[in-house]
């Protein structure tokens, strides 16, 4: 989990685990060309966490992992330790950014009843609060886990929203009403936290494919399509949260070939 280093910032990928998908959740998928992203059995691994960046004396976490969940599909719970071993604590942290509110991005908000980061202003996307708190979208328990830090949470509202300097929100809907990602600018670097608007590599060229859990799959795929041709201009990488090392992706300038790098 090395640094993403933006002009001068530094972005610190936090390790929580991993989560296991199968090849079945991405609609309308061929892996023929893809197939060195799968493991042996054909599913594929990704890693879950957040991000760690210094803006000034600010310490800021863009998203907040799973949690310590062990299931099927989450093998979670590392995300403090990998907070600790850079030298900051919970209580360090003054600002979050949450992508959307599925429960591998907000599941260190909370722990028993407790808010985990008792000095941080949490940004959430306006309508993704309202779609999974106030209508409970995802089930009353998620509801209810968020409502311990609402006194704590700002309700981002606008597209383009400055949260510090360097750092704006990016409405970038489809896979949540309100998923949201962020752009840390910095000289003439700028880098896209995407949250979950790309799933793994293969999405920088099959734009097209679907998620099983976007939301409105036809949206997700219109703003997956319109981040990547961002990601296309010059100074410009994109972060996943669930790229292979949480890495980031950078177009290659080749004449006729469309290629990324990754990390």
């Amino acid at each position: 989990m090395q640094p993403v280093i933006v002009g001068d910032v530094v972005v610190q990928p936090l390790y929580d685990g991993t989560a296991v998908l199968t090849t079945d959740m991405f609609f309308g998928s061929d892996w023929t060309e893809h197939r060195h992203l799968l493991a042996d059995d054909g599913t594929l691994v990704v890693p879950v966490g957040g991000f760690l960046v210094r803006l000034g004396e600010h310490l800021v976490l863009l998203d907040a992992g799973v949690g310590d969940v062990h299931d099927t599909m989450f093998d979670g719970g590392r995300m403090l330790e990998s907070l600790h071993a850079v030298g900051v604590r919970e209580a360090d942290i003054d600002t979050i950014v949450v992508s959307h509110l599925h429960s591998d991005h907000m599941g260190w908000l909370e722990r028993d009843g407790a808010i985990t980061f008792p000095n941080a202003t949490i940004h959430v996307g306006a309508a993704d609060w309202r779609f999974f708190v106030d209508e409970q979208a995802n089930g009353k328990r998620r509801a209810e886990r968020l409502r311990v830090v609402q006194e704590h949470v700002s309700l981002i509202h606008h597209d383009g929203t400055a949260i510090l300097p360097g750092l704006v929100t990016r409405a970038t809907p489809g896979h949540t009403p309100g998923h949201t990602s962020t752009v840390i600018t910095s000289g003439a670097e700028r880098l896209i936290v995407l949250g979950d608007a790309l799933h793994c590599p293969a999405q920088l060229t099959e734009t097209e494919w679907e998620f099983l859990y976007d939301e409105d799959r036809a949206l997700a795929a219109r703003t997956r399509q319109a981040l990547v041709r961002e990601g296309e201009q010059t100074g410009t990488m994109l972060l996943p949260c669930h790229f292979p090392g949480m890495t980031f992706a950078r177009l290659l300038p080749m004449q006729g070939v469309r290629r990324w790098s990754i990390g």
